[in-house]
């Protein structure tokens, strides 16, 4: 199993309303597990993949819907699922606020994945119009992190 079928069985999760998966196949082995304040997008109809109807809810599983906030600008997204962490350490300032300035290449937040940290960057010249999500938040791949508008 190669990066891109964990990243499937990742994104079919993350479409279901499981609170825990565990995968073993020789030496490869994860374990998923859905934070609590999680929301879920309703599964797909037909799973394409093979692994997805390994991952799939059972049926007449309770899919709660998400609420979301009216977004009236641009956002920038979540790359990748993680959890987010809006400052450096816990006792830091966060890396941006609503209101201030970013250029691109300043670091907004960064997302935990896997136990890896990476730095996400604004990847253009923005005012932060508006912040998403909260420290710690578990986001899935595509979720708004931030409302901003262009420089």
């Amino acid at each position: 199993m190669d990066t891109k079928d964990i990243l499937a069985v990742i994104e079919k999760f993350n479409q279901t309303a499981l609170a825990e998966f565990k995968y073993r196949e020789g030496s490869v082995e994860f374990h998923l597990k859905r934070h609590a304040d999680v929301t879920y997008a309703a599964p797909a109809a037909h799973a394409p993949h093979p692994v997805a109807a390994a991952v799939a809810p059972a049926a007449g599983a309770p899919v709660p819907a998400a609420v979301p906030a009216p977004i009236l600008g641009e956002t920038i997204n979540s790359p990748i699922v993680g959890t987010v962490y809006r400052s450096p350490a816990p006792d830091a300032p966060p890396f941006v606020e609503e209101g201030k300035s970013v250029k691109k290449g300043d670091t907004i937040c960064i997302i935990e994945a896997m136990k890896v940290m990476n730095e996400m960057q604004a990847e253009f010249d923005c005012e932060i119009i508006r912040v998403l999500v909260d420290s710690q938040h578990f986001v899935e791949y595509g979720t708004p992190l931030f409302e901003v508008r262009r420089k």
